[in-house]
Formats: structure tokens, C-alpha cells, sequence
């Protein structure tokens, strides 16, 4: 019996439905519910039950899985044995934009990891254009670019013809990020044409070449007084201790928000779209560590759709807004 098997039993178990093991195993539903069947044909009884509460081993199945535990307990205490002499190495090589909600995927990615066998981790920030000159470079294994929505086209044949592969990652509404002591933090939709009286946050490095500065696709919200940084420490920082500056930015996680006593608010604007892509080189193949982080990554972007839904509607405290 391919020890395989067991695993993947252990973990419906575990999580108690078909679908989110699938997720876990990074692999497709009916595979695992293939195989979950086999597996029963094999032991000549079912494993699970199929309750309102998911699933839930059998009475057989509780003994099965009590074995299978032990198993795969003892094929790793082997495995143990064999790596002594060469401990794996935990590696992920990335490049991404400034961007809170993909910081905030990171860490809690980090979480899980074995932290006490060999770490090399490279997270880096930038902006778009250097994120697509590293990938291809090799520099990174993987990137996140983002770009105005109304500049698809252009950004997509860039990423082809330097033979990336692409996924989208999110697509979101800018919101304007500032303290809960803004003059306008009362209002739950912003006046764009009051953004003038204030200090704009923004990045330093974001100009893309060939096309017009990025905060320009905000086409009515120019600000007259401007603060550029390069990290997301200063930016933080800022936002949290000048209660007059404000910045644009994608949907942040509620535990960031409360950390800097920030609040994101919709604007006026019409239009006002962004997409984050995932590239990576062709024919290059995804580690455990990159699976891990993209399937993390996913999460949190499912997790927070709901607050920018929230914030749609107008909703000064979206509900369900907790990751």
C-alpha cells in the first residue's frame, strides 16, 4: 500500500472535508476523492462518513487511521535517520511589491515553517519593473508585479516576451490609507477633491518608462504635497504618527490597520483598479516552500476581499472583517 495513501487519509481526517485536504495537498478534489475510495476498496470498508459536520471516520476507519498515524510516524522517524547527514534546506526566493497584505501572507507563511533545520529565505521589495528583471535574471524564482488595470495589455505582453509565466494574484480597488485622527476619518467615502489639503505618502521608485507617473491614474487625485519613501516601515510610521498624510493602497489586513491605528476608506473615483500577478520563468518548478507561500498567499487575498466588499458598500467597519 503506497504510503501515500495514508497520508492523504490523515489529513481529510485532520481537516475534515475532501476539498480543503485537496488544498492542503496541493492537489484537485476528485483525485483525492479517487483515491480516498480506493483506499476503502482496499481495506473493504468505508473510512468516512459523510455528516453534516464533514467528514468523520467510521468506527473501522478510526482504526484504520490509528495505524496509518503510527506509519507514517515510524517512515519518518526513517527519513529522519537518512537526513541526518544532510538536512534539508527550507528556500524561497522572492520579489514582490510594497504591499501589507502580501508582508502580512509572508509571515504568517514563515509560521509554519521547520525553523530549527537550514533557512534560506529571500523576500524582497520593489517595484514592478525590477520585480520582471529578476525574475527573468534568476535573481528571484518568483515575483508579484503590479500595475494599474487600464495598462493590462501593455504589462502582459511585457511579461511574455520575456518568457514569464503569469497568474493573477488579486485584483483590487485602491483605498486611501490614513490615521483614525485624519480630519477625514468620519467619512466613510472620500471626497478625492479634499486629498489636496493633505500630505500623499507614496512610493519613490514605482515610475514605470514609457508611461506616465503611476499616482496619475488617479486622474483628479493629484496631490500638491508629497512624501516619497522606499520602505513600508517609514510609510507605517507616517501614517500612524502624522495624522495629516494619507497614501493609496491595496486592502490591508485588519491586524496591520489596528498595530499602526490605521483606517481604509473608499474614494470617489471612478475607475480606480490595480492587479497583482504572480510570475515565474517558464518551465520552472514549484518547491514545497513555493506552494506553501502562494496557497498562503491565496488565503489571506480570500480572506480580505471581504473587507474591501465592506468598504464597497460603505461600511465604515466592514463585518467579518477578522483574518
Amino acid at each position: 500500500m503506497n504510503t501515500l495513501y495514508l497520508k492523504y487519509a490523515v489529513e481529510v481526517e485532520r481537516t475534515g472535508s475532501i476539498t480543503k485536504a485537496a488544498e492542503k495537498l496541493y492537489m484537485n478534489q476528485p483525485h483525492l476523492s479517487k483515491t480516498i475510495r480506493e483506499l476503502e476498496e482496499i481495506l473493504g470498508s468505508p473510512i468516512f462518513k459523510r455528516t453534516a459536520k464533514g467528514m468523520l471516520p467510521t468506527k473501522k476507519g478510526t482504526e484504520f487511521l490509528a495505524y496509518a498515524k503510527n506509519i507514517l510516524a515510524q517512515v519518518d522517524k526513517i527519513e529522519g535517520l537518512a537526513n541526518e547527514s544532510r538536512c534539508p534546506k527550507t528556500a524561497l526566493s522572492i520579489v514582490v511589491p510594497r504591499a501589507s497584505y502580501i508582508s502580512y501572507a509572508f509571515t504568517e507563511f514563515v509560521k509554519t515553517l521547520p525553523l530549527d533545520r537550514p533557512l534560506e529565505i529571500n523576500y524582497r521589495e520593489t517595484n514592478s519593473l525590477r520585480a520582471i528583471r529578476d525574475v527573468v535574471n534568476g535573481d528571484n524564482d518568483l515575483g508579484i508585479v503590479r500595475f494599474p488595470a487600464k495598462y493590462d495589455s501593455y504589462f502582459i505582453d511585457f511579461i511574455q516576451e520575456k518568457g514569464l509565466l503569469f497568474e493573477l494574484v488579486s485584483r483590487f480597488e485602491y483605498l486611501i490609507l490614513f490615521s483614525k485622527e485624519h480630519p477625514l476619518a468620519k467619512e466613510d467615502v472620500i471626497d478625492s477633491s479634499k486629498l489636496g489639503d493633505h500630505i500623499e505618502i507614496t512610493h519613490g521608485d514605482t515610475n514605470v518608462p514609457s508611461l506616465e507617473k503611476p499616482k496619475k491614474f488617479l486622474e483628479e487625485g493629484g496631490s500638491r504635497r508629497e512624501i516619497a519613501v522606499y520602505e513600508r516601515g517609514s510609510q507605517l510610521e507616517l501614517l500612524g504618527r502624522i495624522p495629516s498624510t494619507y497614501m493609496w493602497v491595496s486592502p490591508m489586513p485588519e491586524e496591520v490597520l489596528t498595530t499602526f491605528s490605521l483606517i481604509q476608506r473608499r474614494s470617489d473615483m471612478p475607475k480606480n483598479y490595480c492587479k497583482d500577478l504572480l510570475i515565474y520563468r517558464d518551465g520552472y518548478r514549484f518547491t514545497e516552500e513555493d506552494m506553501g507561500f502562494v496557497a498562503k498567499l491565496k488565503e489571506i487575498v480570500e480572506n480580505i476581499l471581504f473587507f474591501q466588499e465592506g468598504c464597497r458598500r460603505g461600511e465604515r467597519t466592514p463585518g467579518r472583517e477578522k483574518l
